[in-house]
This record gives C-alpha cells, structure tokens and sequence, in this order.
C-alpha cells in the first residue's frame, strides 16, 4: 500500500535528517545520545501507527469482495487470518531491521563527523570525548545501587532506651512498630547528610566485571546542598575507590561538580576485590586549598542511590535486543489491528486500535492521575466524585488484563544511557507480549472472524 511508503519515507527522513540538526556546540556524547533518542521514539511511534494501517488489508478485501476468491480454496479461516498477521509482522521486521542498521550507521557517521572546533586544544578534548563515548554510551553496562546499611538495629536500640526513660509511658494508642519505622527512618535521613570533613562509605556487592587495571568502571551519583551551597554551584569532594584490606589498589579522585545533576566517577577496574566487592568512600573535603573553602551539607537523596556502572556487553547486541522488545509491542499491536477489522469498519476499527495503542503507553501515567485524583482514605461510596473515579480504576485495571503496559518494555532510554537491555527483560517481553498478550488477541480474532458472514448464500 502507499501507506507503507509514505511512513518509510517520514522514517528516512527523521534518521537521516536528524544528524544534520545536531548542534555543533554540543559534546560528542550529547550529540549521539540526541539523536539515538529520538530516532528510535519517532522510529517506534511512526512503525506503530504504520501497523494499525496496514490491517486495512482485510477491511479492503472484505469490501471489495476480493476475499471471495480466498475462501472459495482450501484456506481456513483460520489461516486466512494467521497469515495475514504474519504478513504485517514480518514487513514490520523488514521495516525495523532497515531502520535499525540506519541508525547503526548514522551513530558512527555522528562520531566521525561531530567536530566542534579544531587545532591541538580541541583534538586533546576530541580524545577525551570519544573515550566518554566509547565508554559510557556506545556499550551495554550494568548498574547496582549500594547496600544500605541496616538502620532497624540501631533503631530498636533507640526505641530501648527511649522506653526505659520512660518516653512513651504517657502516650495513648501506643504503637511500637511505627515508633521503631519512624527511629530507623530519622537514621537513614541522617546516614544521608553528609556534613563538612565527614565521611561515608558505599559498599556494592556482586560487581561481576572483568577486574583488569586496563578496564573501567563508572561511579554514578547525583547530591544536593542542604546548606552553604557555593555561589558558583560547584561543590569541591574527594573520593576513594578501593579497599586495600582486600589487596585492592585504592584510587582517589578529586571533584569538581554541579549541584544536583548526575556525575560520574571513572576508576580501574581493579578496585574490585577478589570477591567481586567494591567499597567507595566520599568525603566532604576541599582538596583543592587555592580555592574558597565552604562548609557545604551535603545530602545523597534516596530516589538517586549511588551506583557503580560495569560494562556486560557490546553496543551492537544491546541495539539487536532493544529492537527485539521494540517488535514484540508491534506484533502486539498487529494482532490488535487484525482483531478489529474482523468486527468493524476500517475507521471505527483504526480509532479502536489507536485507543489500545495509547492506553498501553500511557497506562502509568493514567493509573498515577486516577490514584491523585482519588482521596486516599474515601470510598467507594463516599461521594459521587469517589464513585466515578474509583469506577474507572476498576475498569481501567479489568482492561489492563489484555492490553499490556508498554512502558514496562520501553528499554529506549536505558539504551541511550548506555546501560544493559538484559536477556531477561527481552524474554519477559517475548513472553507477555508475544505468546500471552498476542496469542489471545489473535485467537479471538480466529474465534469471531470464523462466526462472522463473509457472503450471504443464495440459491
């Protein structure tokens, strides 16, 4: 169909216009991380919509009585319909393999072209950002958060003392386990802030990486200033990665970083321990004596946990396993597309469609709506708002059982980050996606297509 041509081609023209667009000002990573992002959105956008029109196939045939010559063979209907959603998966393979080995290219083609400036200066920063290219974008790395410390224990001990002081004799309705949540909370919020000469330590566990000194491993973390932020928003810090109790060489890096923007610390890989344990220690210190000195609180936030970052794969295998969950949500929506024709018009059948599409990417933000909307503590029947709003939620969640979130296999952002599109989340995807989600769709379209009158018999 021309449909199919004219996506193409709005397809061709994002990816390959896309890197003509890329502000020569911005860094190297910057530059390839733009245009990852939003080519592979508008790729995933415009093959979607493009799959709710190609099922027209069927709508036509069934309108222009084409179909007649079909079911007058040996073709079951069941046939009928399985083929013709193999057919639109496999140009949506086609299409998306095209696209993805486009993209492929174009990212090479940024990194040899994407040259702000020139002369020996800039050639030592090219450097410089093509090792930040190569080593945090153009790779699949794994992150693990820190091990917090157990905050229950120091908390119960608190809550002893506290009892024996006699603290709590005068309360009524006396709740111990929330008294012991709300102690071990308060030392948490404390292990948190991080005041002026303190120290803290980060333990990671399970850091399964290649523990060569020529290797590297990242440091991921963001921080605020509770108080006496500097007036050029640049915190002074030092940081030390290793354990030499563990016979790990230990490194010290000095930073100069922006206040609440995400940062990373780079270190050999052999400041892992044999044991595949990493310990990292920060400090609230100036190291740098011929600049102000100030008495910065520093606080490390809990929806930003301090990670280290290794690298588990190849760049290439991490496109090929972000393209394979980016089909699994269009064979999805193929069979959708399918199941609609069978039961209406092609319009009625195109505006149903889209409505699954949106739901299933937009169903976290609508259930977050509904939930703040709501009143935590009403019912049902509290007002005719809460009877209305919770009536939604509950068909909205009995819907949900066949159209899946897609946000929970949207992996284009971790994949832009440079971060691993793990064989697990891929198999999940397979699984509900594909041989849950799709195979039901597709046998319900079987089921009415089979009960549905394609021709009125006359003798």
């Amino acid at each position: 169909m021309k449909i199919a041509l004219v996506f193409l081609g709005l397809i061709g023209m994002v990816i390959l216009g896309l890197p003509f667009s890329i502000s020569a000002d911005s860094s190297l990573s910057d530059a390839v991380q733009s245009f990852m992002s939003y080519g592979l959105n508008a790729t995933g956008v415009l093959l979607g919509i493009l799959t709710v029109f190609l099922s027209r196939s069927v709508a036509d045939e069934l309108v222009q009585q084409q179909i007649f010559l079909v079911m007058t063979k040996p073709v079951a209907r069941w046939q009928y319909i399985l083929g013709k959603w193999l057919g639109i998966t496999t140009l949506n393979f086609a299409f998306l393999a095209c696209s993805g080995l486009t993209i492929y290219g174009m990212v090479h083609y940024i990194r040899a072209t994407h040259r702000p400036e020139t002369g020996d200066r800039w050639e030592m920063e090219r450097r410089m950002e093509e090792e930040q290219l190569a080593g945090e974008v153009l790779v699949a790395r794994h992150a693990i958060k820190t091990n917090l410390p157990d905050f229950l224990k120091p908390a119960q001990y608190e809550y002893e003392r506290n009892r024996e002081d006699g603290r709590y004799d005068d309360a009524l309705d006396f709740d111990e386990a929330g008294e012991i949540a709300r102690l071990s909370l308060q030392h948490e919020m404390r292990w948190r802030v991080v005041g002026p000469q303190e120290l803290r330590v980060f333990e990671f566990e399970n850091v399964l990486c290649d523990r060569s000194p020529d290797r590297r491993i990242q440091v991921r973390y963001k921080t605020n200033i509770s108080r006496g932020a500097p007036p050029d928003e640049v915190y002074r810090c030092i940081w030390r990665v290793g354990d030499a109790s563990k016979g790990t060489p230990v490194y010290q890096v000095n930073g100069r970083h922006v206040i609440g923007r995400h940062h990373t610390v780079t270190i050999p890989a052999d400041a892992v321990a044999a044991d595949h344990t990493l310990t990292v220690y920060f400090r609230n210190e100036n190291p740098f004596p011929d600049e102000p000195q100030f008495q910065n609180i520093i606080e490390f936030r809990k929806s930003d946990e301090v990670a280290v970052l290794f690298v588990v794969g190849t760049f290439e295998w991490n496109l090929v396993r972000l393209s394979i969950l980016m089909m699994c949500k269009l064979m999805f929506l193929g069979a959708v597309g399918i199941l609609m024709v069978t039961v209406f018009s092609f319009p009625v059948a195109c505006l149903a469609s889209f409505t699954v599409y949106t739901l299933a990417g937009t169903r976290r933000f609508i259930v977050e709506a509904l939930d703040f909307s709501s009143d935590d503590y009403a019912t049902m029947f509290t007002s005719l708002k809460e009877f209305f709003l919770q009536l939604l939620m509950h068909l909205y969640n009995v819907l949900h059982w066949i159209i899946p979130d897609f946000g929970r296999f949207n992996a284009i952002d971790e994949f832009v980050g440079g971060y691993n599109v793990s064989l697990t989340w891929v198999l999940n995807g397979l699984l509900w996606l594909v041989i849950v989600k799709t195979v039901f769709v597709l046998g319900l379209a079987i089921l009415l297509f089979h009960r549905r009158e394609v021709a009125e018999v006359s003798f």
